[in-house]
């Protein structure tokens, strides 16, 4: 009995052993399969390169040294297509939809009259978005250049299509305010999607400055790029930052980007790190900012001294009120509401409301003007806020 027993016992354990060696062969030849699916979606972003293969650095990211934004914009446009087939060939999901949708969103983007895709990188992490620049204009020859640094939730999928019209719409304001004040009217606006911003209003990482530190990093090396790729020695740069942009851009300009631009504007700002324009390599004649009366973020830039993001952007400073000496703002303010410019022909602007309005409508705001004439490196132009009583 016993013996039969362990007969059976044996029989079914070889049948077992057979089962499992023939699943471990199915299955190391599933992983063999997935190994080859892998290797041909990420293969040039993992290990050594293909011997066909350029480094990946030159695969990956934009090279602007030679300040050729034909070259430039054709490069980008390649390695454009390259990264539409990557992800195309992504399985299904939220990764390849958000990849792809950042595609036919910077695809849009460059439907725009006179615009370049000045700036582009394959993320590392797929589930990143895709940074990239676009440029109304030739930044690199023109007389005046502008950046344009987005807040919260400006993904590029979400914003690049609409910050590269705003950019032509401000070109073409500053390009009216130009004629009529002499200036020259070889301009180019930038939008900068180089970053990485909080998903929404709402998510934790607003309340932290650990993206804006890392996108001032970013954002002081496209800076440093473009200035030293630039062709014309007499060339002004002026940046502009909205939201948490702005904190982002003022990291940046703190920790020296300052060298590479002219004037800055931040807008809708929760805080940019700064008790003062000298704090961030700036001066009150080149330093603004521009706040609508009711813009929510206000009372999160009250609250900035708090989080360790410097000064209330919109701190008012009262003087000796007998001694005659009027409140004035910490910084620099610029007009928001509506009223009258200085120059001729394009005197009456209309208003700013909310916090999203800031850049919109560039020919027809009076933040679009004071954009304008900042960027034309003309603040003697810009119509200027005192506080209200």
């Amino acid at each position: 009995m016993l013996i039969r027993i362990a007969n059976r016992g044996l029989d079914q354990l070889s049948e077992v052993v057979s089962r499992t060696q023939a699943e471990s062969v199915s299955v190391a030849h599933h992983l063999r399969g997935l190994l080859d699916l892998y290797e041909d979606l990420f293969g040039d972003l993992v290990g050594e390169p293909a011997a066909d293969d350029e480094p990946d650095e030159a695969i990956r990211v934009t090279d602007l040294s030679s300040g050729d934004i034909e070259r430039i914009d054709r490069a980008n446009r390649e390695l454009l297509q390259g990264m539409a087939d990557e992800y195309s060939r992504l399985p299904d999901g939220q990764i390849r939809t958000d990849r792809l949708a950042d595609i036919a969103a910077i695809r849009e983007a460059l439907t725009v009259f006179d615009s370049h895709l000045l700036y582009l990188e394959m993320p590392a992490d797929p589930s990143q978005m895709i940074p990239a620049a676009t440029a109304v204009g030739d930044p690199f020859r023109a007389d005046h250049v502008s950046v344009s640094v987005p807040g919260v939730s400006s993904t590029t999928r979400a914003a690049v299509a609409g910050m590269t019209r705003e950019a032509e719409q401000l070109r073409i304001e500053a390009t009216q305010v130009a004629e009529k004040a002499g200036e020259s009217t070889d301009i180019a606006t930038v939008a900068w999607l180089g970053y990485q911003p909080p998903p929404t209003l709402a998510a934790p990482e607003v309340l932290t400055d650990d993206l804006a530190q890392a996108g001032a990093r970013d954002l002081t090396s496209f800076l440093r790029q473009l200035d030293g790729a630039s062709h014309n020695p007499g060339q002004t740069t002026a940046l502009f930052g909205h939201s948490y942009g702005s904190l982002t851009s003022g990291i940046a300009l703190g920790d020296g980007a300052s060298a590479y631009v002219d004037n800055a504007v931040l807008y809708g700002s929760p805080g940019f790190q700064a008790t003062s324009t000298a704090d961030l390599g700036m001066r009150d004649d080149n330093f603004f900012v521009m706040s609508t009366p009711d813009d929510p973020i206000n009372a999160i830039g009250a609250l900035a001294p708090v989080h360790g993001w410097g000064s209330d952007p919109n701190e008012v400073i009262y003087g000796d009120v007998f001694g005659g000496e009027a409140p004035r703002y910490r910084f620099p303010h610029l007009e928001t509401d509506a009223g009258w410019t200085p120059v001729p022909g394009l005197e009456y602007k209309t208003g700013a409301s909310g916090h999203s309005e800031y850049p919109r409508d560039a020919g027809e705001r009076m933040t679009g003007y004071n954009l304008a004439v900042i960027l034309l490196d003309r603040p003697d132009l810009a119509v200027t806020e005192t506080p209200r009583p």
